[in-house]
């Protein structure tokens, strides 16, 4: 179920991952790495991104008691929703309203590197974009529900019709429009996607009247795990170290934010398709494991989920690390983005793609944290908030003068090491069954698997010439991920990783169903 689920979502996302792909290639042609696109991407980043985060910071609150609901063998709908939502959606509002009535506040803030008429322009389509956060919140309670119940696909769909609408925009209207008219898209076709969600998940979601006849309807749910506080502490951080990134950027001339935001979007694009797939079927699980009575079982869950993050990702990052260049060029390397752009670009990505990998671990720890109902989640994800935004920014401080945008993603990624280890201590105190010393062998595993692809992969860029043209880059790009893919898993089931065993345990449950088919 969890591997066919896995599938559905990666399939889904794979697709928007296309579209999301002629967005970027579109913007790039279009307006390079300039200071128009600076100003659209700050405004998209402070208003999709905190829409972003408002979904699963929704999700990480309303998913535990909807999973209650299921697991007592309920069906889950509107009903099983905490009734602070409501807050929820009337704190997003005034938000709202407050960043439309004085959007040049928000741009201040924000981008404090911008002048004059950039300023303005970051402003104005921040105004234009700050509608999406209630609803964000309102299709974020669905998605959840939705997800409880195993139905992707609608949740999930709906993202492949905004992306299409702007991709269409772009490329049939952008140019005569200008940048300003990719900031009114993005809002029309958030409404139409969060209409398409509301009119498919209705009827699943609805009270039933035959169920509220036959029962009395319950009581909200009191939220098992970290609550409403130790969510907001966590999804602002990560929310935050993002807008710290850009914040900086816009510090460093024209051109830096654009550069850090191709680099996190193929970052997220790429690896982020097998690891938001993954995520978003293993939360389930993860939060079931980390809420049984047995704690030594609940720690090591926990750790086996840390090892799947990692082991899922650090071929992917490699992969994206060394073949950040190629994959710039081929996508980008056109138009009005030039060679300055396309190197500042490619070391970004390099530098998310290296962050990524402790990353995923670290979003392990922190929803078993929040997910916990032994113990009080608010005080250990507070720690790991603060400590982790002080080392941002310290790092931030000192690398953003000196290298630029390229500096401040490798910053990151020092940042995001450390972060993961302050995490790492925390939930070793918190769930006292956490078997450190096993863990950190099988990391190290993982990280000599990685160790040996990276290797193969850069002997192969290094007897290959450098391509010129977009087939000969593309085929060296594919060539490179086939060669990290298969020395990395070569070498983790020499090495006897645990997790390659669990894959041929899923692998070998596969045939057997097939063959039992055609028996």
């Amino acid at each position: 179920m969890l591997v066919r689920s896995a599938l559905v979502v990666t399939v889904i996302r794979a697709l928007d991952f296309g579209l999301s792909f002629l967005v970027s290639v579109l913007l790039a042609n279009r307006f390079g790495a300039s200071g128009l696109l600076d100003a659209f991407f700050l405004a998209r980043r402070t208003t999709v991104g905190f829409a972003d985060t408002i979904r699963k910071l929704v999700g990480q609150i309303v998913l535990p008691p909807v999973l209650a609901a299921v697991d007592r063998g309920e069906v889950p709908s509107v009903r099983h929703l905490p009734r602070r939502m409501g807050w929820f959606l009337a704190c997003f509002a005034l938000i709202m309203v407050a960043g439309m009535l004085v959007p040049s506040a928000w741009a201040r803030l924000f981008a404090p590197g911008f002048r004059g008429e950039q300023q303005t322009l970051t402003a104005d389509m921040m105004r234009i974009m700050l509608p999406l956060l209630p609803i964000a919140v309102v299709a974020s309670l669905l998605a959840a529900v939705l997800q409880a119940r195993r139905r992707y696909l609608l949740s999930e769909g709906t993202n492949l019709v905004q992306r299409a609408i702007l991709v269409l925009v772009l490329a049939l209207f952008v140019p005569p429009l200008g940048i300003v008219a990719g900031a009114w898209t993005m809002l029309v076709a958030g409404v139409i996607g969060f209409l398409i969600l509301l009119a498919g998940a209705w009827s699943i979601v609805r009270p039933r009247q035959r169920d509220a006849a036959a029962e009395t309807k319950p009581a909200a749910p009191e939220i098992a795990g970290g609550g409403l506080a130790a969510a907001i502490v966590i999804n602002v951080y990560f929310q935050a170290t993002a807008l710290l990134d850009f914040g900086f950027a816009t510090t460093t001339g024209d051109g830096a934010v654009a550069s850090l935001e191709y680099g996190s979007r193929l970052v997220s694009l790429v690896p982020g398709l097998v690891m938001s797939s993954l995520a978003t079927v293993l939360t389930p699980e993860l939060i079931r494991a980390v809420q049984q009575s047995d704690r030594a079982a609940a720690a090591a869950g926990i750790q086996r989920f840390q090892r799947i993050g990692m082991f899922a990702q650090a071929p992917v990052s490699m992969g994206m690390m060394l073949g950040a260049t190629l994959m710039v060029s081929a996508l980008f390397g056109h138009g009005a983005f030039g060679p300055e752009a396309i190197a500042s670009a490619a070391a970004c990505t390099a530098g998310y793609a290296a962050a990524a990998v402790f990353l995923a671990p670290m979003s392990a720890i922190t929803t078993s944290i929040y997910a916990d109902p032994h113990a009080p989640a608010l005080r250990d994800l507070t720690l790991i908030a603060v400590i982790g935004t002080a080392i941002r920014v310290a790092t931030l401080a000192i690398v953003a003068p000196i290298w630029g945008a390229p500096g401040i993603a490798y910053g990151a990624a020092v940042a995001t090491a450390l972060t993961f280890g302050v995490a790492q201590i925390v939930a070793a105190r918190r769930f006292h069954h956490f078997q450190m010393r096993a863990q950190l062998a099988d990391l190290v595993q993982t990280a000599a698997c990685a160790g040996i692809a990276a290797a193969a992969g850069w002997l192969l860029l290094w007897l290959i010439p450098d391509p010129h043209k977009l087939y000969s880059e593309l085929a060296l790009l594919a060539a490179l991920g086939v060669v990290i893919v298969l020395v990395y898993f070569a070498a983790a089931v020499a090495l006897r990783v645990p997790e390659m065993a669990a894959l041929r345990d899923v692998a070998a449950q596969i045939v057997a169903r097939r063959r039992a088919k055609r028996g």
